[in-house]
């Protein structure tokens, strides 16, 4: 669920996953890290929290920071939960060798430079967040009364893993 003013803990988050991934591939080519499966998988893991993080950042935050690819984030995430059967060693090469580092920059850059005092005041954040709560409601109250997860998604404009979690 996308939380109230939750933006900074999310960039952090992102921050923190990608120096993880940077750590466990250090000093390692391709093959190497495909060949050590805990580390693979621990960057793979790492990747999904990357996109998790970035899907639950506000947007009103993304919209103003359109430098970083936000939704591609978010697609590749949904690649490695869903689609993982078809997760080519290749493309999380890819990542971790050309889009980590640039991205880590960004985020940085957004956790020193945002002043996060009025970022809190933001008249669209703070409407972005009362709106979720409110779908949040509407879906807590449909799920309650048994309706189909795919209804609830068409009425709230929630996600399925948004209502489930409810």
């Amino acid at each position: 669920m996308r939380q109230y003013v939750r933006d900074r803990d999310r960039l952090e988050h992102m921050a923190e996953a990608i120096d993880r991934i940077l750590a466990f591939a250090d000093g390692k080519n391709k093959e190497e890290l495909e060949a050590d499966s805990l580390k693979y998988y621990g960057v793979v893991k790492n990747i999904e929290i990357i996109g998790e993080a970035a899907y639950k950042l506000t947007n009103a935050y993304c919209c103003q920071h359109t430098e970083t690819p936000w939704k591609a984030i978010m697609r590749m995430r949904h690649v490695l939960v869903h689609d993982y059967y078809q997760i080519k060693p290749q493309e999380v090469w890819k990542v971790i060798s050309e889009d980590l580092r640039p991205l880590r920059e960004q985020v940085s850059h957004y956790l020193s430079d945002t002043d996060w005092e009025a970022w809190e005041k933001n008249e669209a954040v703070i409407v972005e967040t009362t709106t979720t709560k409110n779908l949040e409601q509407t879906a807590r109250r449909m799920k309650a009364k048994s309706y189909a997860v795919e209804d609830i998604v068409d009425i709230t404009g929630l996600s399925e893993e948004e209502i489930e979690s409810l």
